[in-house]
């Protein structure tokens, strides 16, 4: 093994004499380049979820869009669009300042996960809302119209369709039951979590008819802390596969037992009308069809089997003999 080589004193004073005096910059260095790529962070609001989970409540988020979109569509008699149009971590109180008051908002709990949830609609989305359920076209109030308490109380069908496709949307994830703990129309009042809490928002546009509103939805960090290893888009798209597996079959289920119309064409004739005004009792008409020859047997509207008429016992009845092939209209 080779004798480590120990620096004589020459050689430490020739580093030392290249090293550059307090404050002067290194030699080659260029000071710009390191405050481009410097990046800000906030240790008063550190961020808590990685890129890969706010990618996963994307998903689970715009799944609630479309489900929602659906619903309220039905429930409201009219047409609504939801769209989801953020997906943001920050603090509580960052939250708060971009909620307008009065707005009516209502405080959920996620059973089983801790904590609770807020949500935080527009007064001019609600406006909406309650004049579609009162019966109206779906107009905004006045500037001097105030949300009364009658008007809270007809949201709260609008809430629970809400609260019914967020649980629908968090089935791939965390099965969960979205339970209503209180709503106010000052969001300050809702006690969801300490203002440096950290938290994520997810924004949401809502059209009713020609009209345009938002949502928001503010989840603090300790809501998803038990299960923020299962927010990754493996454990989704694991979920998607589950559920459609489970909805295919209960698809095949509900087609089994559906009814349809099934009808035995005897045959045609051409009769003209004058014809038809004088028919009497006993009088024949002559059909297109050979007795010898297979009938075609109707399923709605298609030729989907040739069958042979006949009885069973006193009831009339026909045998299926050859199954036809279906034509695509396409």
């Amino acid at each position: 093994m080779s004798q480590e080589k120990t620096l004589s004193q020459k050689e430490i004073d020739a580093l030392l004499a290249i090293l550059p005096s307090d404050g002067a910059p290194l030699p080659n260095a260029q000071p710009d380049q390191f405050i481009a790529n410097a990046k800000a962070y906030d240790f008063r609001s550190p961020d808590k979820f990685s890129k890969e989970q706010i990618r996963t409540l994307q998903m689970i988020h715009e799944n609630f869009s479309r489900r929602l979109t659906s619903s309220l569509s039905a429930f409201l008699r009219s047409t609504v669009s939801v769209s989801l149009v953020h997906v943001e971590q920050g603090s509580f109180v960052d939250f708060l300042q971009n909620i307008p008051s009065p707005s009516p908002t209502t405080v959920f709990r996620f059973e089983p996960l801790p904590g609770r949830v807020m949500l935080a609609l527009d007064t001019d989305t609600a406006a909406i809302a309650i004049d579609r359920l009162m019966g109206g076209l779906g107009h905004p109030i006045s500037d001097e119209h105030q949300i009364t308490d009658i008007d809270q109380k007809l949201l709260e069908g609008v809430i629970d369709y809400i609260a019914e496709a967020i649980a629908e949307a968090w089935s791939n994830v965390i099965s969960i039951s979205v339970k209503t703990v209180e709503t106010t129309l000052n969001p300050e009042f809702a006690q969801v979590a300490l203002p440096s809490d950290a938290a994520v928002f997810i924004g949401f546009e809502m059209r009713i008819r020609e009209l345009t509103g938002m949502m928001s939805i503010c989840i603090p960090y300790s809501v998803l802390k038990p299960i923020v290893s299962e927010l990754s888009p493996h454990t989704w798209v694991a979920g998607e596969t589950r559920d459609a597996g489970i909805y295919r079959e209960t698809l095949e289920a509900h087609v089994r037992r559906t009814e349809v119309d099934v009808r035995t064409l005897l045959g045609e004739a051409d009769v003209n009308f004058e014809e038809i005004l004088q028919l009497q009792t006993g009088d024949v008409l002559v059909l297109d069809t050979h007795v010898q020859r297979t009938l075609p047997i109707m399923v709605g509207e298609d030729k989907r089997f040739s069958g042979r008429p006949g009885t069973i016992g006193y009831q009339l009845a026909v045998q299926i003999v050859d199954v036809l092939e279906v034509k695509n209209s396409g």
